[in-house]
């Protein structure tokens, strides 16, 4: 849950069509009482002077009462999977509004698209008003939920308050769960790409786990030379060390959108395989923002959701590279091989690599 806070940086706009109406009463109220003399349309008057800066004053504070949220039943769901998305407002003032709009974006952060929607409310007082909707996603990915701002309409319908907001809530659209095309792990690779001991001295067994400023006392072989160069302060490797039962499995993702649905998909059902026969598989995703492979390793199928889900937080863009097999080579000399699953001939294709 995300929870809309409001906020005091609200702007005024006029609904012209509304206030030309409530102008075209006023005036023929006033011509009525000129003709008339009755003291009855001399009351309506007054009441129609006085309605109007009540009614903006109470949608002013109103503007400032307003608390909503937006919820999801589920956080990880398949494709074509129904889940429920709850926005709400609960209103603590004892104004109210007949008409509140609730702008959101709904948008895939690992794509990069969005699409902009609107909600329609009314605000009871003291009370809460919500708006379910039942949404299904058919691409993989992040899919975050937004409210940009929302536009609360006074009762007269004549001024317009809207105050700016940025709550987000989101769901990850996983792999589904289905038997692989085809996959099987090749007996000549017999473990070559888990992680191998090396005799030589100075030899590394381990990976990149973060990125973090320099102190004193780090491993100079340790310092991140090009992102320190762009940070302009030396940043260093933070490392964990690695098993050596561990089956590597490199991601080439490729720039495509449904190639890449098509690869994490694959590549998805291969785990979950490997997974099943007991092993223990180390997936590696390039990011291009550290310049430095995400590593996540994967025991069981939680472990493997909770990696695509940390795959899923970081723009595609950022994911791919051409030069993978070179980052490989500098990232972990200490492996011999490594399995790579990458698009070749507009089909997904398993690789064994040799390291070097």
């Amino acid at each position: 849950m995300n929870t809309i806070n409001h906020t005091t940086n609200k702007k005024i706009s006029i609904s012209a069509l509304h206030l030309a109406a409530f102008m075209l009463i006023y005036i023929i109220n006033i011509l009525l009482f000129f003709a008339l003399r009755g003291y009855f349309f001399l009351l309506i008057g007054i009441i129609l002077t006085l309605l109007v800066p009540c009614s903006f004053y109470m949608a002013w504070r109103l503007a400032d009462s307003i608390e909503g949220d937006i919820r999801v039943t589920h956080k990880t769901v398949r494709p074509g999977e129904p889940v429920e998305v709850i926005v709400s407002a609960t209103n603590h003032s004892l104004s109210c509004a007949l008409h509140s709009t609730w702008l959101l974006t709904v948008g895939n952060s690992f794509f990069q698209t969005s699409n902009d929607q609107k909600i329609l409310l009314s605000i009871p007082p003291r009370g809460t008003k919500r708006f379910p909707m039942t949404v299904s996603m058919t691409d993989l990915g992040r899919i975050v939920f937004t409210c940009k701002e929302y536009i609360l309409t006074d009762l007269l319908g004549i001024f317009l308050i809207r105050a700016s907001c940025n709550p987000e809530e989101c769901i990850f659209v996983l792999p589904k769960h289905e038997e692989p095309s085809q996959f099987s792990l090749p007996e000549t690779y017999s473990g070559a790409a888990e992680l191998a001991e090396s005799v030589r001295k100075g030899s590394d067994h381990s990976e990149v786990s973060d990125i973090r400023a320099y102190v004193p006392g780090d491993r100079p072989r340790d310092i991140h030379w090009k992102l320190s160069a762009r940070q302009r302060e030396l940043m260093v490797k933070e490392r964990v060390s690695l098993s050596g039962s561990e089956h590597v499995l490199l991601l080439d993702l490729p720039p495509e959108k449904e190639k890449v649905q098509q690869l994490l998909s694959e590549g998805c059902l291969i785990v979950t395989e490997m997974l099943k026969e007991r092993l223990t598989v180390r997936l590696l995703v390039w990011n291009q923002r550290l310049y430095a492979f995400d590593s996540y390793s994967c025991g069981s199928e939680e472990e493997l959701e909770n990696a695509f889900c940390e795959i899923f937080r970081t723009e595609l863009s950022a994911r791919n590279s051409t030069m993978l097999q070179s980052y490989m080579a500098n990232c972990y000399p200490q492996l011999r091989s490594y399995m790579c699953l990458t698009v070749k001939d507009d089909t997904i294709q398993m690789e064994i690599c040799t390291n070097g």
